[in-house]
């Protein structure tokens, strides 16, 4: 194989890599990371391929706003997990804490944070798993997309 040839896969081999993690980003947010890094490497992961009409603020907001409750709310928050869809993004943070009791109440006065994660997403919710909760928001992969 000659050097051209080589040069060339290893490049496309870099490409693909970078491609397949562009569709999801997992973060440990058990050493509690900061808010700036997060949306960092978010951006940086997901933002790959996107056109300058395609902005991730909506996305970074909501990022921001689940794992900062996650950070406020719980002893231990576990992850963040965001897959890209084709029109979408699935956000989930988890953590230990299985109480459901604030969410469910989440349309009380208090809960500003997620008034906004309801405005920005098409859909959120929260799930209890075996070791706390999940809560979740799909948001637009454009904020102008009919809803």
């Amino acid at each position: 194989m000659s050097g051209g040839q080589a040069e060339l896969e290893a490049e496309l081999d870099r490409l693909c890599r970078r491609v397949a993690g562009a569709a999801e980003v997992t973060l440990d947010l058990r050493k509690l990371p900061e808010l700036r890094d997060i949306r960092s490497v978010v951006a940086d992961q997901l933002g790959f391929g996107r056109g300058e009409d395609e902005p991730l603020g909506a996305l970074l907001l909501v990022i921001d706003e689940l794992v900062s409750n996650a950070y406020r709310h719980t002893d231990e928050p576990g992850e963040l997990r965001v897959n890209r869809h084709v029109r979408s993004f699935m956000v989930e943070v988890s953590d230990d804490d299985p109480d459901l009791e604030a969410l469910r109440s989440a349309s009380g006065s208090a809960h500003y944070g997620l008034r906004l994660i309801h405005q920005l997403s098409l859909d959120w919710g929260f799930r209890e798993e075996p070791t706390g909760k999940t809560v979740w928001a799909l948001v637009p992969a454009q904020l102008y997309y009919e809803r």
